[in-house]
C-alpha cells in the first residue's frame, strides 16, 4: 500500500490567470517555474489593445532589466510647469522605454514554451468565472479595471471612487529634439480636485511617440469634468504636433488606490485589477509584475500564504505611496507659481537650492529619503 502511495502521481495545482498583460504574464511564468498547471486567458490577442506610455518605471528599485521589447533606458525626464526642468531620474530609479507588444509577446512565448496554456480571444464572463472557481484551485484576476471579479462580487464602483482618466495618441512626427528623453507637462489652470493632471510626450524613437493626457476624477463621469480630448488637442497645439500623423488612439481609466480587499474566495486580484496604478504618475507595470509574482508565491503557501498576500504587497509599496500622497497634496494645495518653484527646487543642480527646498518641504524630503534609502527584498522574479 505504501509503495502504491509513493508511486502515485502527485496532483498538480491548477491555476487560472485572467489577462495577458504584464501582471498576468509574470504570474504565468512564475507558475511555470513552480510546476503549477496554469491556463492564461486573454480577451484579445496577446499584445493587442495596449493604451500606455510604454515606460517601465522601476519605482521600488527591484526590477530586472526587460529583455525583448526594450528600446532604450530613459536617463532624463523633462518636467514643465511655467518653465522646463531636466531631472536625471536614472540616478535614483531606472526607467525603460518599451515596445510593449514585442515585450508581452515574448513573455507569452516563454510561458508557452514552459507549458502554460494560453487561450486568446476568450472574454471571461461572470457565469464562466463562477464555473472556473470550481474547476481551478486558484484564479488570479489580472483583467484590469474594472475587473471580472468585481462584476461577480459587485464591487465595480470601488474602482470609480478615485481614478485616472486618460486619452492617448500614437503619433508619427519629428521627435529628435526630445528623444531619448521623455516629457511631462502640468496643466496650470485645472482645479485642485482634478490634480494630478498633465500631458506626456514619450518618444519611442526619433519619429514616433506616445502622446497623452490624464486627469484625476472621482465618481461617475459628468459634464463638469474636464474635456479630456480638448486637453489633448491643446497639448498637441502647444507641442507643435497638430499636423502629426495619428497612428493609433485609445483611452481608459486606471484606479488610483489599492482596493481594500484583494482576495475573494479563491480569486486573487493582480495589477490594475487590484488598483495598483500610481495615483501620481499613472504607471503601474512594475507593480503589476510584482503582484503577479507575489500572488503565485502566495498560492504555493496555501490559504495562509494567500492571507498574507496583501500585507506583503503593502510592505513593498508603503514608502512609495507615502511620497506620492504628499506630492499629490502639494499639487492640490499650492498655486501654480508655488508648484513651479517646487519643480525648480527639486530638479536644481545646486545643492544649496535643493537643501533650501527640503527645508521648505520637510515632509516631502523625509519621505523621499525613505523611498530612495529603504532597500526592498528582491522577489523571486520569473524572468
Amino acid at each position: 500500500m505504501q509503495k502504491k502511495l509513493k508511486n502515485r502521481k502527485r496532483v498538480k495545482m491548477k491555476l487560472a490567470i485572467i489577462g495577458a498583460g504584464p501582471g498576468g504574464l509574470y504570474a504565468a511564468l512564475a507558475a511555470a517555474g513552480k510546476d503549477i498547471q496554469a491556463d492564461l486567458f486573454e480577451k484579445r490577442k496577446v499584445g493587442e489593445g495596449i493604451v500606455c506610455g510604454e515606460c517601465i518605471f522601476d519605482s521600488l528599485g527591484i526590477m530586472a532589466r526587460p529583455g525583448d521589447g526594450l528600446l532604450h533606458p530613459v536617463d532624463e525626464l523633462v518636467l514643465k510647469g511655467h518653465r522646463e526642468y531636466a531631472f536625471p531620474l536614472s540616478r535614483h530609479r531606472k526607467l525603460w522605454m518599451l515596445d510593449r507588444q514585442t515585450w508581452q509577446r515574448d513573455l507569452a512565448r516563454r510561458a508557452k514554451n514552459l507549458g502554460v496554456r494560453i487561450h486568446e480571444n476568450i472574454r471571461i464572463t461572470r457565469a464562466q468565472l463562477e464555473r472556473m472557481q470550481k474547476e481551478y484551485d486558484w484564479i488570479l484576476d489580472a483583467s484590469g479595471a474594472p475587473s471580472v471579479t468585481s462584476r461577480l462580487y459587485s464591487f465595480t464602483g470601488h474602482y470609480f471612487q478615485e481614478y485616472l482618466l486618460a486619452h492617448q495618441l500614437v503619433l508619427a512626427s519629428d521627435f529628435r529634439a526630445l528623444w531619448p528623453r521623455i516629457k511631462i507637462v502640468f496643466f496650470p489652470n485645472l482645479p485642485a480636485k482634478y490634480q494630478p493632471a498633465y500631458y506626456w510626450v514619450f518618444p519611442k524613437n526619433a519619429g514616433r511617440a506616445n502622446v497623452g493626457v490624464v486627469c484625476t476624477v472621482r465618481g461617475i463621469l459628468n459634464r463638469d469634468r474636464p474635456d479630456i480630448k480638448k486637453l489633448l488637442a491643446d497639448a498637441l497645439s502647444a507641442e507643435g504636433l497638430t499636423d502629426a500623423v495619428v497612428l493609433e488612439r485609445g483611452g481608459g481609466i486606471a484606479a488610483s488606490r489599492m482596493l481594500t480587499n484583494l482576495v475573494y474566495g479563491n480569486l486573487i486580484l493582480v495589477g490594475d485589477a487590484a488598483g495598483l496604478t500610481s495615483a501620481l504618475h499613472g504607471g503601474g507595470i512594475d507593480l503589476a509584475c510584482l503582484s503577479g509574482t507575489l500572488a503565485v508565491d502566495a498560492v504555493t503557501g496555501g490559504h495562509e500564504g494567500v492571507a498574507a498576500y496583501q500585507e506583503k504587497l503593502t510592505r513593498y509599496m508603503q514608502d512609495k505611496l507615502a511620497l506620492e500622497r504628499i506630492t499629490i497634496q502639494k499639487m492640490r494645495a499650492l498655486n501654480f507659481d508655488q508648484f513651479d518653484d517646487l519643480l525648480c527646487g527639486v530638479t536644481s543642480q545646486s545643492r544649496f537650492t535643493r537643501f533650501k527646498t527640503a527645508l521648505c518641504h520637510p515632509d516631502m524630503f523625509y519621505t523621499t529619503l525613505k523611498w530612495f534609502g529603504t532597500k526592498k527584498e528582491i522577489p523571486d522574479w520569473p524572468v
